[in-house]
């Protein structure tokens, strides 16, 4: 019996212990959530789509949305398309990074150059911008938008990979 009781003893102690850490560990990820949403509130999307894409700008800015992004400013082409580029800031955390080269695959007509993080602020995202000389774009392949798309990349990763990219990081 004693045997029984120390056994359920040390079981119920593993489980509280076990409780505890989960809840510990819920609540640094809430907090990391928070701050998140407070810096991505910083960031500023500039979009350039053509005029057949008017009627998507609602469900584009419902995407930003959901990461806490507000400052969505599109913009019309009056003829032709926008350059397939993006310009992703060096603050932009992966998960909005990714997505916004979802968007541009989407509505742009895909991604065929990207802008490198230093010519554009750290809290800025652009999809189909002309604001750059063309000596400025930098070429990616297919391969390389897939590995920047990967899932499993940090933020530290993705940019570290965007810098190689572009040739920044050298």
């Amino acid at each position: 019996m004693k045997k029984a009781l120390r056994q359920n003893t040390g079981r119920f102690i593993f489980l509280i212990t076990l409780l505890l850490g989960v809840q510990t560990l819920a609540a640094e990820l809430e907090k990391i959530a928070v701050e998140n949403q407070e810096s991505n509130q910083k960031i500023l999307v500039e979009i350039f789509l053509s005029q057949e894409h008017k009627k998507d700008i609602d469900p584009i800015k419902s995407e930003f949305k959901k990461f806490s992004i507000t400052k969505v400013r599109p913009q019309f082409f009056q003829l032709g398309n926008p350059p397939e580029n993006i310009a992703i800031g060096r603050n932009v955390p992966v998960s909005v990074a990714q997505s916004t080269i979802q968007l541009a695959l989407t509505y742009n007509r895909g991604i065929k150059f990207i802008i490198a993080e230093k010519r554009v602020a750290a809290d800025y995202l652009a999809i189909g911008t002309s604001m750059f000389d063309e000596k400025y774009q930098i070429r990616i392949s297919p391969d390389d938008l897939k590995n920047l798309s990967d899932p499993s990349l940090t933020s530290s990763q993705f940019h570290e990979l965007y810098r190689h990219l572009t040739g920044d990081d050298k």
